[in-house]
């Protein structure tokens, strides 16, 4: 298990805010992704995960999103996900690191843990590079969006409908959404 970062990554990872399923011990149990990449993903309010070194299978529902920026902003608006037919994809996954434990109690409480995905057959692979690479060309159009918000008639629903869609609250105040996207951007690096 990797308890330090003194490692470079080896592929670049996206945000992937969607629920997973998974199994231990004969029961099914959901967890909430933060970020997946071709190596693994991190998830979040993990009520239970197998110990270090045991695998354990895990279903996920990939959405096959289009590159938004050449959508006008009525596209933008009449979009709907649920006309995209999600890739489903069975995995098994591993875990290499737990957050946030420094001890036994608190490692009983950990609901952070990071998964490395095991034996990825190439047509997974691929789909997961898609969604990452997607999802890093949409996350920068909204970046240029923002930045040329007051240039544009549109600027501000471009963003609004585009956040909207990649899954930032609809409500949120501007900047409180560069944070975020700034946030998300940084964290698509391999750093």
């Amino acid at each position: 298990m990797i308890t330090d970062r003194d490692y470079q990554r080896k592929h670049l990872r996206a945000p992937f805010k969607y629920c997973v399923l998974y199994v231990d011990d004969n029961f099914a149990f959901k967890a909430r992704a933060v970020n997946i990449s071709e190596g693994g993903m991190l998830l979040d309010q993990v009520p239970h995960f197998p110990e270090p070194g045991q695998s354990a299978p895990l279903l996920i529902s990939l959405p096959q999103y289009p590159l938004f920026k050449n959508f006008s902003l009525e596209r933008l608006k009449s979009f709907n996900d649920e006309i995209l037919k999600p890739k489903v994809l069975r995995l098994e996954c591993e875990v290499i690191r737990k957050f946030g434990e420094s001890n036994r109690l608190e490692a009983v409480f950990s609901t952070k843990v990071g998964a490395r995905f095991l034996n990825l057959n190439p047509s997974d692979k691929k789909a997961i590079s898609a969604y990452v690479n997607v999802f890093a060309g949409n996350l920068i159009y909204l970046q240029i969006l923002l930045d040329n918000m007051n240039s544009d008639d549109e600027g501000l629903e471009k963003v609004r409908e585009l956040s909207k869609i990649m899954g930032y609250e609809p409500g949120m105040k501007i900047s409180q959404l560069r944070k975020e996207i700034h946030h998300d951007y940084k964290s698509l690096q391999w750093l």
